[in-house]
């Protein structure tokens, strides 16, 4: 059997919080068309939906969202129409919920940053994504903040100062402007024992994610693969990498 493919959205198949490029999607869902595809996001499902397409969604075996605290798997019924059955779901705890929330307040007041927005931290499915610029930033905005932490670091400096606060909790850089927050254990490695542990034994599994590097959001995942033999990760900057790559041999597995 071939290889079984996960790929993250936000950064890989398309750019952050945006819809898929139209002319990528066409060329996606047709190399898609024998091959075994999982999605891999910190996205909520209907996010995910929104930014790559039904038809794509569709053409998936299943949607590991909300960093692989919740997953769908594809149902498809003998008309091939798909329906979305939910296998798992974790949910996020912290002690002191209200002092919790109240210290990532602070951090957007400490930061220097002038454009803040509003909606700073999004609960979703086992986890939290925080932003300083926040949720209700246009795409400029968002852009504008991305450049300013390249150069200054402030999501890794948060994450760090987080990170020894609150022990049972992780801190990870998420899309282009968030940080991911959710209990220790379950970040996107956990896919792997949830999924595809026994598969690894035989077939070679391959991820593609943009923030492969630590504390990326998809450097648990990476990391794990790389323990087996046929785990494979490979990081890219954005959409056009991944389309390049989709071109390669190692892809036409």
């Amino acid at each position: 059997m071939g290889a079984i493919y996960l790929f993250d959205v936000d950064g890989t198949l398309t750019a952050a919080k945006s819809k898929i490029n139209p002319s990528f999607a066409a060329d996606f869902f047709e190399w898609m068309g024998d091959k075994e595809v999982y999605i891999v996001s910190g996205g909520s499902f209907e996010r995910i939906v929104d930014q790559i397409g039904v038809r794509i969604l569709n053409q998936t075996e299943g949607v590991f969202a909300c960093m692989g605290n919740i997953f769908y798997r594809n149902k498809r019924t003998l008309s091939k129409y798909s329906e979305w059955d939910k296998v798992y779901e974790n949910k996020f705890t912290v002690k002191k919920p209200k002092l919790f929330f109240s210290e990532l307040e602070r951090e957007v007041m400490k930061s220097p940053y002038p454009i803040k927005t509003g909606q700073h931290y999004e609960v979703r499915t086992g986890m939290v994504n925080f932003s300083i610029v926040g949720c209700d930033a246009t795409p400029e905005e968002r852009e504008g903040y991305a450049i300013y932490d390249d150069l200054h670091r402030e999501r890794l400096q948060i994450v760090e100062r987080l990170k020894k606060k609150y022990k049972g909790i992780d801190f990870v850089i998420g899309g282009a402007v968030s940080i991911d927050i959710f209990n220790i254990g379950n970040d996107k490695s956990q896919v792997l024992n949830n999924y595809f542990k026994e598969q690894l034994k035989h077939r070679s599994v391959v991820f593609v994610g943009d923030r492969i590097e630590y504390p990326g959001n998809d450097y648990s995942l990476a990391q794990a693969l790389r323990g087996y033999e046929k785990g494979q990760a490979i990081e890219v900057k954005s959409w056009k990498d991944t389309a390049a790559l989709l071109k390669t041999i190692r892809f036409e597995v």
